[in-house]
């Protein structure tokens, strides 16, 4: 097995294990592990646009920091982790949306699910003041950061990016 499939393997495990986690949040009600979700990918996606802009404004970059490719899955492998990536953003927020403090009505963990989805493009919703709106606002946040930052990143890493 080579060096980049071993390192690709490591990033669809993380990425499988945390959208694993933000399933069992939304069926057990456990924000804790929601938010614990949404910090995790939101971190990843936050380096990987700050590695990828570094990268692309200085040729010699990667020849002085080869580490930096651990972050970059390859190809097809960046494919399963922008699947996996997509979930466990939608299913972190459905978890924070089960019961009844982001939205008036109490929602199952199938309603949240539909929501945080429908939500993550943008519809419009009415949560409660305060945290539910905190809640919303940030799954719109990283709903910009998913949705404007990754897809991108991904096409232009299949179409210009060495294979390094």
């Amino acid at each position: 097995m080579s060096k980049e499939t071993r390192r690709d393997i490591v990033l669809i495990v993380i990425f499988a294990l945390v959208s694993a986690i933000g399933v069992a949040s939304v069926f057990l009600g456990c924000r804790f592990l929601a938010w614990i979700v949404i910090a995790i990918s939101d971190l990843y996606l936050s380096i990987v646009l700050l590695l990828a802009a570094l990268r692309s404004d200085d040729d010699g970059f990667l020849d002085r920091h080869s580490w930096i490719t651990r972050f970059f899955p390859r190809k097809t492998a960046g494919i399963l982790v922008i699947i996996l990536l997509f979930l466990s953003v939608v299913s972190g927020f459905a978890g924070l949306y089960v019961g009844v403090e982001v939205f008036p009505s109490g929602k199952t963990p199938l309603d949240a699910l539909y929501i945080s989805f429908f939500t993550l493009g943008f519809t419009d919703y009415s949560p409660k003041p305060g945290y539910g709106q905190f809640v919303v606002l940030g799954q719109l946040v990283s709903g910009v950061l998913l949705l404007a930052a990754l897809f991108p990143l991904h096409i232009s890493r299949i179409s210009t990016f060495k294979s390094r």
